[in-house]
């Protein structure tokens, strides 16, 4: 069979199709990856080698809605055959599966959905299609002489690409600032990091989540700024007066008083335990530390930053200038 190797990035709908697409082939070329991007309806596939590989590289970024792997085809009869393929591959006896399909103007969802389940229960005996906890959920697509076909390997985050709009989040490396600025990410906008050191381990609690986030979305749209010397609330109040575009942080009910006044708090009536959620996700450890917003640091007073590259933690804080 002609039909070659895929990974298909579903968008959410959100934000721009062409933001996430800038976003994968911009990842795809970090990282060296030998694929052909190419749009299927409200799909993104990348046709090329280790398609599992691929799906890692995006399973956390914003505007996916899921991942799957499968085959690129270029008719309904190839459709067919890939699709019997796949569930030869993914299915046994007594399994249960579902099958997802985006159809045109030529070709209605409906009609791609029946081609791709006959062929699944003619290949795979025993099996039967059920919306009720399938085990192999089967996504098709088919354009006008393109189309793809695979299995769902992966739930992506949701959200929208990264767009255009920056904001600053004030972050202390703690799970409160660090489930905002993600939040910020998963809703497309460019996020400046900002971080008053308060010791070395805030600032490597910092440079974890600005680790963790350039691998997650576009890197081109994250950067960090740390600020270094004197009164935090007056270095962080000095720089969020100059700030372009909004600022968001994460408060506990006890912070309240203590805001800057230019401040928005998206996630302020989040509850902990949702915050803990959030965070847990995140899969890094937090700054444990109290925030003293009135501690004064020695030292010179300056400010460094790290921006648009993908970096582990040291890589981050070798990169300040």
């Amino acid at each position: 069979m002609s039909s070659s190797r895929t990974t298909i990035l579903r968008w959410t709908g959100k934000g721009s199709f062409d933001d996430l697409r800038s976003s994968v082939s911009y990842v795809l070329g970090v990282e060296g990856a030998k694929t052909h991007v190419s749009r299927l309806g409200r799909s993104v596939t990348l046709a090329g080698p280790e398609p599992l590989r691929i799906a890692g590289l995006f399973e956390n970024m914003p505007g996916v809605s899921w991942v799957a792997v499968g085959l690129k085809v270029r008719s309904l009869q190839e459709l067919s055959r890939a699709s019997g393929e796949l569930a030869r591959r993914y299915l046994r006896k007594g399994d249960r599966f579902y099958v997802e399909a985006e159809g045109t103007t030529e070709v209605s969802a409906s009609d791609i959905s029946g081609i791709v389940t006959s062929s699944v229960l003619e290949k795979a005996r025993g099996t039967r299609v059920s919306l009720e906890s399938p085990r192999v959920r089967f996504r098709a697509a088919f354009d006008e002489g393109d189309g793809a076909v695979g299995v769902e390997v992966r739930r992506g985050p949701g959200g929208s690409p990264t767009g255009r709009e920056q904001v600053t989040c004030l972050v202390s490396g703690g799970i409160h600032s660090s489930v905002v600025a993600w939040d910020a990410v998963l809703h497309g906008f460019k996020v400046l990091l900002l971080h008053a050191k308060y010791s070395e381990e805030s600032l490597r609690a910092v440079a974890r989540l600005c680790s963790e986030l350039s691998y997650r979305a576009d890197p081109r749209g994250l950067s960090l700024e740390v600020l270094e010397g004197g009164s935090v609330r007056r270095l962080l109040s000095g720089r969020v007066a100059s700030s372009k575009g909004k600022v968001f942080a994460g408060y506990t009910p006890g912070a309240r008083g203590r805001q800057l006044r230019t401040v928005l708090s998206p996630l302020y009536l989040m509850s902990d335990e949702k915050f803990a959620s959030e965070f847990e996700a995140l899969g890094i450890k937090g700054f444990e530390g109290a925030e003293d917003w009135d501690r004064e640091n020695d030292g010179e007073r300056l400010a460094r930053r790290f921006a648009g590259k993908r970096a582990d933690i040291n890589g981050v804080l070798d990169g300040m200038a």
